[in-house]
């Protein structure tokens, strides 16, 4: 399966969108073989038999849960324990937002500079297509949300409106500032992996 993204760049006091994809086949192909040169300890388990709080473990699905006549065999995972640490950063974008930020790669790789670690990021790399979307402009989106505001400004009275346009721009400032340290994490993560985009 194609999963399709977001993703922040820094472009000239502005900021970059792009659409990232990858096959969930490539995904867990390579974060299988990174986990596994880290050492890590693999066991197979059905889902049957895993445990409900398994947020520490990482799960590649092997087989999904099927029906042969009238036997029905539980979906098979394969389950790393005792993962390195750069594992989880990895792994967490394959699921949860939209929005993808290699944040938590940038603050592992400052405190943990290694070249096993630099060699794995490379190749992980390699799996994502970036397709340039468009430029992300704090001001416009400012102005885009207070002209909606401005339509509906029947439903508030004068004081009220005020208030929602005050929130609103310290909300679409706040968000925009996020969305810039993410982007230069990005961009530190994508140098540091020696991949261009």
């Amino acid at each position: 399966m194609e999963i399709r993204k977001e993703f922040y760049l820094p472009n000239k006091g502005v900021l970059s969108l792009y659409n990232i994809s990858y096959l969930e086949s490539d995904f867990n192909l390579i974060t299988d073989k990174i986990s596994t040169s880290f050492g890590n300890r693999v066991v197979d388990i059905t889902d049957r038999l895993i445990p409900v709080n398994d947020n520490y473990l990482r799960k590649i699905k092997l087989k999904d849960k099927r029906k042969i006549g009238k036997k029905v065999y539980p979906a098979t995972y394969k389950i790393y324990l005792q993962e390195s640490p750069f594992l989880k950063p990895l792994t967490s974008i394959n699921y949860g937002q939209d929005i993808i930020s290699f944040k938590e790669i940038d603050i592992f790789l400052r405190e943990n500079n290694s070249p096993d670690y630099l060699k794995a990021l490379e190749e992980y790399l390699q799996i994502f297509n970036f397709e340039y979307k468009e430029n992300y402009v704090k001001d416009e989106i400012i102005k885009r949300e207070l002209d909606e505001l401005e339509k509906n400004r029947d439903f508030y009275k004068v004081e009220r409106f005020l208030d929602q346009k005050y929130f609103l721009e310290i909300a679409l400032e706040n968000d925009y500032k996020r969305k810039e340290e993410m982007a230069k994490a990005n961009e530190r993560v994508l140098k540091l992996g020696s991949r261009k985009v």
